[in-house]
């Protein structure tokens, strides 16, 4: 219907511009030039209700508007030719004085109507474009708004000065014609003529722009409610939505570079999803209960830094002849996230597959190295460990260490602290590495027992000073006399105050072990 009313609204204008403007043409009697613009639009308008299904259905869905546009331009020049070489043939009309006129103005609404039916079918085009197979890519050719308005105001200007041109032209042609002398009321009418079609021009154009700019409005405003409404529904968590880009301008570029956003929260959703079902599988690893040992109070947490971690710890209890024994380990292994859990994993498996026939902790670490060696070798990737086996009674201990930090006792009634060390490289690291193991130390009545991983010392505080050794000692002294959850509770404590805000870069996990008064 759009269509229709455009090119009757063409015929009339084109009529009423030959009418006034053209030369020749103007002469003739209104019913020959009403036919003469008719019959030329008529077949223009025949012809594009036949070619819209064949042409305009068939070519892709996001470049039909420029087809559009492209045909009723075309129909429009075509209709001007016909026009003009109608003119020269039938009434003998000069082709440049009369005939380019003609042809100039049939241009010019042809211009303002493809433009405004091609806007018109894009607009079709978006409402129907979320339930069809749409580009949600980044356009491959880009055009600026800027450029857009910049060519469509230069063509105007342009059209309207050849215009103003065939006006002034007309009339001095008139005045050159004239056999009589040029009277000054002659000279009257000819401006008063020039003014009245110059004005007509003007109106006429610009009708056209403000049509045209009411018709680009109506899309920006489809492309911003296509693009606010995807956002809108990623505010709230819906991802199922991408925004289709159906322009080569700036909106075109933004729904591409949102729909890669999209994309991109996506995969991270489901990566935070997969963490989260990794990190609750490695919660899982942990001790499930309070741990009870005869005469000693146990706590043990780990902080994961990430969704997963590699730190861990671990107790396998009721060994030894009358499983009076236990074993502790506790672990670091390099990196946090996915590659460190899988790691601490694989270390867990290996130590609980020997824990139960084998208790001496050198040889425990040593096999454990031997298999996790095949894994890693080569890759960058290890874990350091301290392995601690405690008996029953009187709390006796032996200890290996592969390259961890050793575990440290606070006496309290002599306010010293003590180290149990031993040598050994990580775990992974070379097949044959040999582990030290210490005997003998023994928890005595109030002693408390630490182990932890350097995630503890060092954290960072603001200034970047870490939280060193000396600052879990004194954590450790100054609530000695409490329970163990209690102790590891101040440390941690401790390390959050000390950090004032800083994020948590590595795991931390801590054992306490306190020997009952």
């Amino acid at each position: 219907m759009r269509a229709f009313l455009l090119y009757l609204i063409a015929f009339i204008l084109i009529y009423v511009y030959n009418g006034r403007i053209c030369p020749f043409v103007s002469t003739l009697p209104a019913w020959q030039i009403g036919f003469v613009v008719f019959v030329p639009i008529a077949i223009a308008y025949m012809f594009r209700v036949l070619l819209f299904t064949p042409l305009i259905e068939k070519q892709k869905i996001d470049v039909q508007a420029n087809v559009v546009g492209g045909m009723d331009f075309c129909l429009f020049v075509a209709a001007g030719v016909s026009m003009v070489l109608f003119n020269e043939l039938v009434f003998d009309f000069p082709l440049m004085e009369s005939g380019g006129k003609v042809f100039m103005g049939t241009f010019t609404i042809g211009f303002f109507v493809a433009i405004d039916l091609a806007l018109e079918h894009n607009r079709k085009v978006m409402q129907v474009a979320r339930s069809m197979k749409w580009s949600y890519a980044l356009p491959q050719v880009y055009y600026p708004i800027t450029t857009k308005f910049f060519l469509f105001g230069t063509i105007t200007v342009l059209l309207f000065a050849s215009l103003i041109v065939a006006v002034i032209a007309r009339d001095l042609y008139l005045l050159s014609s004239m056999t009589t002398q040029v009277s000054k009321g002659h000279i009257l009418l000819t401006r008063q003529s020039i003014i009245i079609d110059i004005v007509f021009i003007m109106l006429v154009l610009l009708g056209f722009i403000i049509n045209l700019l009411y018709s680009y409005s109506l899309n920006l405003r489809m492309l911003f409610e296509s693009q606010t409404g995807v956002l809108e529904r990623v505010s709230n968590g819906d991802m199922d939505y991408f925004v289709p880009v159906m322009s080569s301008d700036e909106f075109g570029v933004i729904a591409g570079h949102t729909n890669a956003m999209i994309a991109g929260l996506r995969d991270r959703i489901r990566m935070m999803e997969g963490l989260k079902v990794a990190g609750e599988m490695q919660q899982a690893l942990f001790p499930k209960k309070q741990v009870e040992f005869e005469g000693l109070d146990i706590a043990a947490s780990s902080i994961f830094s990430d969704e997963t971690g590699g730190d861990f710890f671990d107790f396998v209890e009721n060994l030894g002849p009358n499983q009076d024994e236990m074993i502790l380990v506790l672990g670091d292994g390099t990196g946090h996230g996915i590659g460190a859990a899988l790691l601490m994993a694989s270390t867990r498996a290996y130590l609980r597959m020997q824990a139960e026939y084998q208790h001496s902790p050198a040889i425990l670490l040593s096999n454990t190295n031997k298999l996790l060696t095949r894994d890693c070798y080569g890759s960058g990737r290890f874990v350091t460990l301290f392995c601690l086996q405690i008996s029953g009674g009187a709390h006796h201990v032996k200890w290996a260490s592969a390259g961890h930090d050793p575990a440290i006792i606070y006496d309290g009634n002599t306010n010293e602290f003590r180290e149990l060390k031993a040598r050994g490289l990580p775990l992974g690291v070379l097949p044959d590495a040999d582990y030290e193991e210490v005997c003998c130390d023994a928890l005595t009545a109030g002693e408390v027992m630490v182990i932890g991983t350097d995630g503890i010392w060092e954290a960072m505080a603001p200034d970047s000073e870490m939280f060193g050794k000396d600052r879990m000692r004194d954590a450790i002294r100054m609530n000695h006399n409490k329970s163990a959850a209690e102790i590891l509770h101040a440390v941690a404590e401790a390390v959050r105050i000390f950090q004032d805000g800083e994020p948590q870069l590595d795991d931390i996990t801590i054992v306490v072990l306190k020997a009952d008064s």
